[in-house]
């Protein structure tokens, strides 16, 4: 039975990539600065907002408030990009990146605000780190002011369901994301 089709409306997405095999997609930092300029670069040019990012070793993880039909083929371009440079820099042939990306639709503010701790409580669950912020790979640091880059994310949606003034948002977003994930919180949106 072939698998559903993806959703290709306009809305707001939880997408992630995961490895081929349980191997590194990600060895090191200079394959993450590679994803995460490769994303950057699609989403100058792509009708979407990254809202947030965070790459782990053998998957990575994004939301994304997207135009219709554009999904498809930006992944196609992060992952394609990738592949091709992880593969010449690892001097590795064939496919790098596994199956199907995930994406998942983000049914309201409650639900982009599960899937945005979820996320950001990634590298925390696979004992990478102890706290949200202190994960480089993820744009959560830098949204809430403790460091720079990640340039082309955009956080205002989420700072929004907080607050209107930043400061108080971002104060709130702390509270929210940094409070340890409720065990039922754990396997939301499906990795």
């Amino acid at each position: 039975m072939p698998r559903a089709p993806r959703p290709t409306a306009a809305g707001v997405y939880h997408l992630a990539t995961r490895s081929t095999t349980p191997d590194l997609l990600f060895a090191d930092g200079v394959d993450r600065l590679a994803l995460v300029s490769q994303v950057g670069r699609v989403s100058t040019d792509t009708d979407w907002a990254c809202l947030a990012i965070c790459v782990m070793g053998t998957h990575y993880h994004l939301l994304v408030e997207a135009a219709e039909g554009v999904i498809g083929t930006a992944m196609k371009r992060i992952n394609w990009a990738y592949a091709v440079n992880h593969n010449k820099r690892h001097a590795r042939r064939g496919h790098r990146v596994g199956s199907k990306y995930l994406c998942v639709p983000v049914l309201g503010d409650e639900h982009l605000l599960t899937c945005y701790r979820y996320v950001m409580h990634n590298p925390i669950q696979a004992g990478l780190c102890e706290r949200p912020e202190s994960w480089p790979w993820s744009s959560y640091a830098s949204t809430v002011g403790l460091s720079s880059g990640f340039s082309f994310v955009n956080p205002s949606r989420v700072l929004g369901l907080f607050h209107t003034d930043t400061l108080v948002a971002v104060e709130r977003l702390r509270g929210f994301v940094e409070a340890p994930l409720p065990e039922a919180g754990r396997a939301v949106s499906g990795s």
